[in-house]
């Protein structure tokens, strides 16, 4: 039987300008379809997902700059409300967001978040 495994990437990047770190979580649905437009909260999932690193909390103001979501491999176009009509929007800065479409049985998602640092 195939086994899904799961790596976290160093989690800081340091360049002459200064430092990068970047907040990974995984998420893998184990249960029945999460319906569209419904919050999720990505570090407390609860039943039905499986999970990994984490965890990652984003601003709405930085949440379309600093955050990218990929949805089984595919970049979603980010969104900062509903009204958007984009793949996944901000829902709240605790790490809640929402996907426009549903979110299938062994579906992976994964959530990044880019935060910058002063000059090295």
């Amino acid at each position: 039987m195939a086994e899904l495994g799961f790596t976290r990437p160093s989690s800081t990047a340091s360049s002459a300008t200064g430092d990068i770190t970047v907040d990974k979580l995984s998420l893998v649905r184990t249960g029945a379809t999460f319906s569209a437009n419904t919050s999720l909260d990505i570090n407390s999932p609860g039943v039905g997902w499986a999970s990994v690193g984490g965890p990652v909390f984003f601003s709405s103001a930085g949440f379309i700059e600093s955050t990218q979501v990929y949805r089984n491999g595919i970049l979603q176009m980010m969104g900062a409300d509903s009204s958007a009509d984009n793949d996944v929007y901000f829902v709240s800065a605790s790490g809640t967001l929402a996907f426009e479409h549903a979110i299938g049985n062994l579906d992976v998602v994964q959530v990044y978040n880019y935060t910058a640092s002063g000059g090295g």
